[in-house]
């Protein structure tokens, strides 16, 4: 294999909307970027669990012989971060790879290796993802979290059985079996349900979520709770320092001093969905700043992470975008606002490619 310099999560990139599961979007997403990057060498790792799934699997075996793809047994994350690593490569995904954060430290607070594929108004679009610096807390409960997706409630239940003929006259005919569910004689392997003969299968890898409820924005002035605003589905959310003459913007200037006010622009920054619903930010100002997710100075003043004007970022749930010097703050989640009033507006879960 030559080297790549940027590694598709193809998995991630495939999930739709619906359950859909199509490889045609990594296509897409690999052509979009041999476009904008002429030369570059994109390579493809997908979960092989994943590929049974697909509408469209004879796309992905076509890759398979044209050699971009790879097809991975099993959860291919740590395959993908892995070559990533080796090559010094990008990685496309939506993932935050929380759960990875000790063994590729690379990932914690990383500006430029992780990008972002979104579909607006028909045409991909890549952004830079600014990843923030994951606690050991937020690292726990991320590897919690993708073990209970794959089914796996602890590091030691990593096997996953099947009936070896199905469908079986079992109650637990099409179902994955767990270790308790299994019992060897001999060479062979049973079901305890039925006593017919099992087998070992790869576990099921982990689903990206795709978003079910509304992009909720929490406005905080520092650390402070102001109210939570939902994100349309038309144009978004145009937010800034509003008045009267400008009431399609939405104000998170109310209750800042002079100064403060001063570092957030009439129109400073536009929250909105892509194709698919899912939140992109884009810096509108020549004057002011915003930054995403990014690392504070001894001040507490962001340092790293600047947006740059009138280009998309995507946004993930967890994303805090800061405008100004910090006095505004807006952290992004999913599900229902409070309104007005004083609510957290934190909501959870992690986007996944829904095409």
């Amino acid at each position: 294999m030559s080297a790549p310099d940027v590694i598709i999560d193809a998995s991630n990139i495939a999930h739709g909307r619906g359950g859909t599961v199509s490889f045609a979007r990594v296509v897409d997403v690999r052509e979009a970027w041999l476009r904008e990057h002429p030369g570059s060498y994109p390579y493809a790792v997908l979960d092989g669990a994943v590929r049974g799934r697909l509408e469209d699997r004879a796309l992905a075996d076509r890759a398979g012989r044209e050699h971009w793809l790879e097809l991975h047994q099993g959860d291919a994350d740590d395959r993908i971060l892995s070559l990533a690593a080796q090559y010094g490569a990008a990685v496309i995904s939506e993932d935050n790879f929380r759960f990875a954060r000790r063994e590729h430290t690379w990932l914690q607070g990383n500006t430029d290796r992780i990008w972002s594929a979104r579909r607006v108004r028909g045409r991909v679009v890549f952004s830079r993802r600014s990843l923030s610096v994951a606690t050991d807390e937020e690292i726990d409960a991320d590897r919690a979290r993708k073990r209970g997706k794959a089914g796996l409630r602890d590091p030691d239940s990593e096997l996953r059985f099947r009936h070896v003929e199905e469908p079986s006259p079992c109650r637990r005919s099409g179902s994955v079996l767990t270790p308790p569910q299994v019992y060897a004689s001999g060479d062979r392997l049973y079901c305890h349900s039925c006593d017919q003969p099992a087998e070992e299968t790869v576990a099921e890898a982990p689903v990206p979520e795709t978003p079910d409820g509304r992009t909720v924005i929490t406005v905080m002035h520092g650390y402070a709770v102001l109210r939570t605003v939902d994100v349309p589905g038309d144009d978004g959310l145009v937010i800034g320092r509003a008045s009267r003459s400008r009431p399609g913007t939405t104000d998170v200037t109310d209750g800042l001093g002079p100064e403060a006010r001063g570092e957030i622009s009439r129109e400073h920054v536009r929250i909105f969905l892509d194709d698919d619903g899912r939140p992109m930010a884009e810096h509108l100002t020549d004057n002011n700043a915003s930054f995403l997710n990014p690392v504070l100075d001894r001040y507490g003043r962001p340092s790293t992470a600047r947006l740059a004007t009138r280009t998309p970022y995507g946004l993930e749930p967890g994303d805090e975008l800061v405008l100004g010097t910090g006095s505004v703050r807006l952290r992004i989640s999913e599900g229902s606002s409070e309104g007005d009033g004083d609510g957290d507006g934190d909501g959870g879960g992690a986007g996944g490619g829904a095409w």
